[in-house]
């Protein structure tokens, strides 16, 4: 077993019981989380109303935990509910009125983003969709080459969700501030596995969710914008949260928060808060370089696997160019008795938890508490189930 197998497996229950690869759609529950939700409800049983002086500066904290992880401060990061609010409170920043109107994203994106946008179109947004040729990548140059003078953002995904392929994001950023164009970047599938620099990458909006590789459950996402384009940037949706004095209550217009706080809205979701922390700051303790190490060797080893058990793999197969999960239908080559998702519902059936994403396949999803044994393991299953 590798050392961080061997350091860290102890604090995921799940791992006692499954062989746990899905960390990209629900990453397992650090055992510490519990003790963290029980102080939480014995801060609400003991104190009421006054634990609001404790649970609103968590947000802060729990922000500066995540801006390590993507190579951010503190103050340049804020708490939002998900993507979708997170985009919707962007695009309620831009004005689509005037002849930058134009919204570049691909078709691979989680349906959140083209629903989000889509929706914009009735506020002016013209929106263009970039293609896949395969399904399981886009074309850095065909994204480039949509971006031009008329183009307002391009909100990307870092990794896209069916087929684990990595986006080179940062010639994308490159290209589109050389027309003036913003770039929103969804982490969701890359935050906790890929090493993140956005002062590096030149990132002007960059959210994602713990839930995921980040092991911190539903209900906390956290966003980063420039801090360059904080003042510039005044959401029409708006709430009390944002407010420069919220418990003023002065109607009837907002007088914006300074910085990242301007993009608060309503009442914090508190327990998430505290579900977030004790993975946040193993990662932070860890590194996700040295996650990003073992993530690539593991990813190989299901290449390997699939080369020699003759299953397609829906992923990119050079290292820089997948993030940390793979899909893999083991009927893309030989088709066995069992269609791909039935394949996937016998697997979680055993206790080899992945998931299935049509139309590409098995996602397989190792994370840094798990082994090469496992890897092993899911593998040889999904064989003898496919016969």
């Amino acid at each position: 077993m590798d050392q961080l197998a061997a350091e860290y497996r102890k604090h995921f229950p799940i791992l006692e019981t499954s062989c746990y690869m899905i960390s990209n759609s629900l990453g397992a529950m650090p055992r510490e989380v519990e003790a963290q939700l029980m102080h939480y409800t014995h801060e609400w049983q003991t104190e009421g109303v006054e634990s609001w002086h404790s649970w609103f500066p968590l947000v802060d904290t729990v922000s500066g935990l995540f801006g390590k992880i993507i190579g951010a401060q503190q103050q340049d990061v804020t708490l939002i509910h998900n993507l979708t609010i997170g985009s919707a409170l962007i695009a309620s920043c831009l004005d689509f009125t005037g002849k930058r109107n134009k919204v570049v994203f691909t078709e691979l994106h989680f349906p959140t983003i083209s629903y989000v946008w889509h929706g914009w179109q009735k506020y002016g947004a013209k929106v263009h969709l970039v293609r896949s040729d395969d399904g399981i990548h886009v074309d850095v140059q065909k994204v480039c080459d949509a971006i031009d003078e008329e183009t307002m953002i391009v909100p990307i995904s870092h990794v896209y969700f069916r087929s684990g392929a990595l986006q080179d994001i940062k010639t994308i950023i490159d290209h589109a501030h050389a027309k003036g164009v913003l770039v929103m970047v969804d982490s969701y599938q890359a935050a906790g596995v890929v090493p993140i620099d956005v002062k590096a990458l030149d990132v002007d909006i960059l959210a994602s969710g713990v839930l995921k590789w980040l092991c911190g459950g539903p209900g906390a996402a956290f966003m980063y914008v420039r801090r360059d384009l904080q003042e510039r940037f005044q959401p029409a949706i708006r709430g009390w949260l944002g407010d420069k004095e919220p418990f003023d209550f002065v109607m009837p217009d907002v007088n914006f928060a300074d910085g990242m706080h301007r993009f608060l809205t309503s009442s914090i979701q508190v327990p998430c808060l505290y579900t977030a922390v004790p993975a946040l700051k193993m990662m932070g303790e860890i590194g996700i370089e040295k996650i990003r190490e073992k993530s690539l060797a593991m990813t190989q080893r299901i290449f390997d696997k699939c080369d020699e058990y003759g299953f397609k793999v829906n992923s990119p197969r050079e290292a820089h160019r997948r993030g940390g999960a793979m899909t893999v239908d083991p009927n893309g080559i030989k088709q066995g008795k069992l269609s791909t998702k039935e394949i996937n519902d016998e697997l979680i059936r055993r206790r080899f938890i992945t998931d299935y994403r049509p139309p590409t396949g098995i996602r397989i999803a190792p994370h840094f508490y798990n082994t090469m044994d496992e890897v092993d393991g899911v593998m040889e299953e999904m064989k003898k189930i496919r016969g």
